[in-house]
């Protein structure tokens, strides 16, 4: 062992040494055992090799509740959180790295529920294996509504217009630290799992999506510890948070209880049919402005669903037919592509921070 080590140093080494032993001889950290090894991760002590080890030890042995709840700890410490003064603020954010195979609609559909009065706020970051997809931030970019703003600037933004969008690159400073050994590794870790379920603005409804059924239930559990009273998980495009116009599995946790839904879109006068293949950021802003302003329903019927859902979770209608109806008055109406006005910045593209 290194005598030059710091006590953190030494400490993470005993860490690492007990769960990369293979699913059965690797033990579980405690929380706080978690919470300093993600911090020493975010360190100048830590190396590349340490980084990639760590990741790919706790992919072969699974995260417990224990232990994403200490990662979150440390996660949160090197971020800047906001608390917007909102009533029933509504998390919603997909993976950081993207969408590569679906149409990237999530942002289109929080800002149609904001037009409705649903308190949205979403979060992604850019350039980010091992997608390298269409983020949420890269469309919002395309749509004139800047992605990279100061937390307190994005907290303003919520409670003034109820639509709000943070960055990673801006606001989650601890896990950006670790992009060049992401970007190296080119796989999912357990990183990419506590960017779906971060929940920056300590929002007590939250709307998360998952690629696998498993991880749902993981998911939710996780939202419930961290304070999140209505909770839907959902088996989401991409893993994502949007809804598929198909049949799928969701866990809602609300007053208390938890339940599973099989959630249909036909149980709401929508018709099933495929999702759309990704398209770049540039061309799907381009869809989305022409739907807000009635010139293309191509993808009316997926907003007004997914735009629904989160006007439920939002409080702003007692069922998700109801905010299905909500949503459609509101696109039909011209109020989405006035929202849309007032959401949008300078028309310079913004560039992220060095």
């Amino acid at each position: 062992m290194n005598e030059f080590a710091s006590e953190q140093g030494r400490t993470f080494r005993y860490l690492l040494r007990d769960i990369a032993k293979g699913k059965r001889g690797a033990r579980n950290l405690s929380r706080e055992e978690a919470r300093e090894a993600l911090a020493f991760l975010f360190s100048p002590e830590r190396d590349a090799a340490q980084v990639g080890a760590f990741l790919t030890a706790m992919r072969f042995k699974g995260v417990t509740l224990e232990e994403y709840l200490g990662f979150f700890d440390t996660l949160y410490a090197t971020s800047e959180a906001i608390r917007p003064q909102v009533e029933n603020l509504v998390n919603a954010n997909g993976p950081y790295d993207g969408r590569k195979h679906t149409l990237q609609l999530s942002p289109a559909a929080a800002i149609l529920a904001s037009a409705a009065g649903a308190a949205m706020l979403l979060h992604s970051s850019d350039g980010l294996p091992p997608k390298y997809g269409v983020t949420n931030a890269q469309v919002l970019e395309a749509l004139n509504i800047p992605a990279y703003q100061a937390p307190a600037r994005v907290q303003a933004n919520i409670e003034a217009l109820g639509f709000g969008f943070l960055h990673a690159r801006v606001y989650c400073h601890g896990i950006e630290r670790l992009r060049p050994e992401r970007q190296l590794l080119f796989y999912r870790s357990f990183l990419h799992s506590c960017e779906v379920m971060l929940n920056p603005g300590g929002a007590k409804r939250s709307l998360i999506g998952a690629a696998h059924g498993p991880f749902l239930q993981r998911f939710l559990e996780v939202q419930v510890a961290q304070g999140v009273e209505h909770v839907l998980a959902v088996k989401g495009l991409d893993g994502a948070d949007e809804l598929p116009l198909q049949p799928i599995a969701a866990l809602e946790h609300r007053g208390g209880e938890r339940r599973e839904l099989a959630l249909n879109p036909t149980d709401f006068g929508l018709s099933l049919r495929e999702p759309l293949p990704c398209r770049p950021a540039e061309e799907t802003a381009r869809l989305i402005e022409d739907t807000f302003r009635g010139r293309n329903d191509e993808v009316s019927e997926a907003l007004v669903y997914n735009a629904g859902v989160r006007i439920y979770l939002g409080g702003k209608s007692l069922s998700i037919g109801d905010g299905i109806r909500v949503a459609r008055e509101t696109l039909e109406s011209g109020a989405a592509a006035r929202h849309l006005e007032r959401l949008r910045g300078p028309t310079q593209r913004q560039e992220p921070p060095r």
